[in-house]
């Protein structure tokens, strides 16, 4: 029959160093043997074999050899006190393995024996660690959420009682207010102040139109497409109410503008707002760019010769992304603007999103004073036909024409050396063209040197004026 012990710390105690530590082993991570010279004697641990790779030469150390600096006071401290017989609290130290990597650990001590060995049980930190260092991480990513979504929220409030429009937010599944600028109020001829929100947008207006602004936010809200009716308020006045459905999570909302009819009137007809649409609305692509040549702003018809999606997809890259002119480089291009002010019928390409190439004919200008420095510029596809009546093409089409009468009758070197002499007297040309007889932007342009362009130019007999920019 078995007995309990009368006092089983006596006996764990009393036990032999190493069988107690082994005994305790099987339930700590990590378990070390001390004698009586802090030298750690038995090492016994349930570690992972990349942590545990190390801790088998930790045999014969002294163990403030294994422990960080920082942890050496308290551990002197728990030894000494476990040797003087008295009870103590778990404690934490942290291990160094490979010399750089931490490894902490919460120990108990236990004094066995006489000999003044201490077993040490540790419990691995690392996981505790781990987990309190992402709650952590996650703590201030919630901060920072919170933070930006008061900024959100302050600008939001900013530019929503700013706003020139009067602008009324209704909760969807009851039709009432749920915010209103103060705009609202004023062009609905109530007093300033007047809270809004929690009413019915129905109860702002007088009886006989109650019924009809509410069948408008139910078509609304049936067809998901914006509406626009003219209804007069209580002052009397005609409102122009236009309505839009979004959503915000779950949260369904209309968005109303109101504004007297007259007023919308006299905006749509201001001759900016007018060309401001035909400009968004021009079947030439048209952008406008940086000085440096980076877009700022694209049409409808620059997104559908490119197949982009959105214009946020454009905006920022640069001009070269997505046109390529017949062996003239971009800088050479943008100084020429910026020194004559605009380029007409520049012949180019434009490569779309897909990869397709589509020739174009572009002109440009230097955006003028009052504005953001930059460049406006405007394309129009170059037909097939263009093309083929295009002065280069015609000349090396005769050239090729040539070519094929000569053959027989002379050598095909010297057949090959006549038309690329052809081909580089046109290359040459164009380029001293588009720089205004500039030798070295046209230099650049060819992608050779100033000395081998004036070697060409006087081999194919093509002359400058004598004041040519340097």
């Amino acid at each position: 029959m078995a007995s309990a012990f009368s006092k089983d710390q006596l006996h764990v105690s009393q036990a032999d160093a190493g069988a107690a530590a082994a005994l305790v082993s099987a339930l700590a991570d990590l378990t070390l043997v001390i004698d009586d010279g802090a030298v750690i004697e038995e090492v016994f641990h349930n570690l992972d074999a990349q942590s545990a790779a190390g801790i088998s030469a930790w045999r014969g150390q002294p163990i403030e050899e294994v422990v960080r600096d920082s942890s050496h006071p308290t551990l002197r401290n728990v030894l000494r006190r476990v040797r003087r017989g008295h009870d103590t609290s778990r404690f934490g130290v942290s291990h160094i393995l490979d010399g750089r990597r931490d490894l902490p650990v919460q120990y108990a001590a236990l004094k066995i024996g006489d000999d003044g060995k201490i077993v040490l049980a540790g419990r691995d930190l690392r996981p505790i660690t781990e987990l309190q260092s992402r709650l952590l991480a996650n703590q201030q990513s919630l901060e920072q959420n919170v933070r930006n979504l008061r900024k959100a929220e302050a600008h939001y409030r900013l530019l929503f009682e700013t706003a020139s429009d009067a602008i009324v937010i209704i909760d969807a599944a009851n039709g009432r207010i749920r915010e209103a600028n103060a705009h609202a109020a004023e062009i609905l001829g109530l007093a300033s102040g007047v809270a809004l929100g929690g009413r019915k947008i129905s109860s702002l207006f007088s009886k006989p139109q109650k019924s009809t602004v509410q069948a408008m936010l139910a078509g609304v809200l049936a067809s998901g497409s914006p509406m626009t009716m003219v209804l007069p308020s209580g002052a009397g006045e005609p409102i122009m109410l236009t309505a839009e459905l979004f959503r915000t999570g779950d949260l369904k909302l209309v968005l109303v503008r109101m504004s007297k009819p007259a007023e919308a009137t006299e905006a749509a007809t201001r001759p900016e707002i007018a060309l401001d649409a035909l400009v968004r609305n021009a079947t030439e692509a048209i952008l406008v760019t940086d000085e440096a040549g980076r877009i700022l702003w694209a049409n409808e018809s620059f997104l559908a010769l490119t197949n982009i999606p959105l214009a946020a997809h454009a905006v920022g890259r640069s001009l070269g992304d997505f046109l390529q002119w017949n062996g003239i480089d971009q800088d050479v291009l943008l100084q020429t603007l910026q020194r004559n002010g605009r380029v007409h019928n520049l012949s180019g390409t434009v490569e779309g999103a897909n990869g397709q190439t589509i020739g174009i004919d572009l002109s440009a200008i230097v955006m003028p004073d009052g504005v953001q420095p930059g460049y406006g510029f405007v394309m129009r596809p170059n037909p097939a036909e263009g093309k083929l009546r295009d002065p280069a093409n015609t000349d090396l089409t005769r050239a090729a024409e040539n070519l094929v009468e000569m053959v027989g009758r002379v050598p095909m070197k010297d057949l090959v050396r006549d038309t690329t002499d052809v081909i580089e007297k046109m290359c040459i040309e164009a380029a001293l063209n588009l720089t205004e007889n500039n030798r070295t932007s046209a230099a650049r342009a060819l992608g050779l040197s100033r000395q081998s362009l004036y070697a060409k130019m006087a081999r194919l007999g093509i002359e400058v004026p004598d004041d040519d920019d340097w």
